[in-house]
């Protein structure tokens, strides 16, 4: 039952988030006004706003001007559901449970937002951050449970290292993360003589540090890049595209930090056991 809740929370949530996905870049409120077409600007009316069951109901069109509603409405609102009962099942409905559905809430308007706009907004990057940081302690133990960060704890509160270590690993994670990539993006502005990396990468990277610790936000950012780059060998074999084709990068470091929640520990636990 409470699975079934969940799962429909996280519809509702995805509702929310396609309008977030929609309007931010445009510069839109994000709550005024009602939700509308985005193709004939008809309001939607209530019983056509449910998430998923609309769409099917619909046939995938709206009722007024029956043009095609994008696929990506019910895509999010899908993704966003099983998001959500992913947390809830892999942390029993701990604090973790909610600080990571809202994490990846975030990641997923970050994706679909660079696809679209190759953008990553400060709106939701800065503020994404500071929350990571202030609301750390909710955060599973073994993402910030490192050697450094509970070196660096024990120095600050020697008393107890324990109960300072998840806001020392959540910023620890935010500085490296983002600062690691930031001298990437230097290194190769410096040799190339061209940008290869936005900033807004580099903040993107701050707030997956912040929710998941440098260790994860590393692999996370090589997750990314080796998706990345297989994407982009494939549209240079097969849609005739060039090295200098700009990619949403933004987008496979989502995937990448969507992949480290969920599967990002037992690997580092699995790289350290074979050193």
């Amino acid at each position: 039952m409470l699975i079934t809740l969940c799962f429909i929370l996280g519809l509702v949530i995805g509702s929310f988030l396609n309008v977030c996905i929609y309007r931010i870049p445009r510069g839109e409120s994000i709550v005024l006004p009602r939700s509308h077409c985005t193709q004939c600007g008809k309001e939607i009316p209530a019983y056509d706003n449910i998430p998923l069951l609309a769409y099917l109901w619909l046939a995938g069109k709206c009722r007024f001007c029956k043009k095609p509603i994008s696929m990506q409405y019910p895509l999010v609102e899908l993704l966003t559901g099983l998001i959500f009962v992913a947390c809830a099942l892999k942390w029993d409905f701990a604090p973790a449970t909610y600080l990571n559905a809202l994490f990846l809430s975030l990641i997923l308007v970050l994706i679909f937002i660079d696809y679209h706009h190759q953008i990553l907004p400060n709106v939701i990057t800065v503020p994404g951050t500071l929350v990571g940081i202030v609301f750390s302690f909710m955060q599973a133990p073994q993402f910030y449970g490192d050697s450094i960060s509970l070196s660096l704890a024990s120095i600050l509160d020697a008393s107890n290292p324990a109960g300072i270590l998840p806001w020392v690993g959540s910023l620890m994670g935010a500085m490296i993360a983002a600062g690691g990539l930031f001298l990437v993006a230097f290194l190769y502005q410096l040799a190339r003589k061209r940008q290869g990396l936005g900033m807004g990468d580099v903040k993107m990277m701050a707030l997956v540090g912040a929710f998941l610790g440098w260790r994860l936000a590393f692999l996370t950012i090589f997750i990314g890049s080796f998706a990345g780059s297989i994407i982009g060998l494939l549209l240079i074999l097969f849609r005739g595209k060039t090295m200098q084709t700009k990619l949403a990068f933004g987008t496979f470091l989502g995937m990448g930090a969507l992949l480290a929640v969920f599967f990002g520990s037992t690997v580092i636990s699995w790289y350290t056991a074979t050193l």
